[in-house]
């Protein structure tokens, strides 16, 4: 009896090894896919957790491209590792994580191929909400957002982030997401 109680264990223990992938904290994301990689990117966006997003981004190679909209007015074509954290960190300062909600849409999102150490990913919808109670604001940015990815260590972060607002609609004042980044970069 003892050992069928003590194998059943063992079993259940294995089972649980298997099927539970967590970065820590258990959420149940983990860096080792490339689908953790955007969930934990979404809850730190979700959650202003500064270290956590850092920790998403590759420090060396990091570039956030602007959508075209937002350089003709004024902002820059890219930005590095260091502005975008920092504008991150501004932005969660200021508003607090309980005043920002960002939603993805991942249903199109694919693994890449066994072997893969680059990865890009395309036209991921997004729609990002900050509430900036100081201005009397909501800020709203709706658009799609590319991202590369690339595994160093066994772990994929991004290195790249493109903005893209493909319309808008008439007579209402949207933003992008790059442009609500800078506001509390600049």
């Amino acid at each position: 009896m003892v050992r069928y109680v003590f194998l059943t264990v063992l079993v259940l223990l294995v089972c649980l090894s298997c099927c539970t992938s967590t970065d820590g904290d258990g959420n149940g994301y983990d860096q080792t896919t490339v689908l953790g990689t955007l969930n934990l990117f979404l809850q730190v966006w979700n959650d202003g957790d500064v270290d956590a997003y850092e920790g998403l981004l590759d420090e060396d190679t990091f570039t956030f491209f602007f959508d075209p909209s937002d350089v003709g007015h004024g902002l820059p074509f890219s930005w590095d590792y260091d502005e975008e954290t920092a504008a991150y960190t501004g932005l969660f300062d200021a508003v607090g994580a309980e005043k920002v909600d960002v939603q993805l849409d991942f249903s199109e999102v694919t693994e890449p191929e066994e072997g893969s150490d680059t990865y890009k990913v395309e036209e991921i919808p997004y729609e990002v909400r900050v509430h900036v109670e100081e201005e009397d604001v909501i800020y709203i940015a709706r658009g799609n957002l590319d991202m590369q990815l690339e595994k160093i260590g066994g772990v994929w972060v991004i290195t790249d982030w493109w903005d893209r607002v493909s319309w808008r609609l008439p007579g209402v004042e949207e933003t992008t997401w790059g442009a609500i980044k800078a506001h509390f970069f600049y």
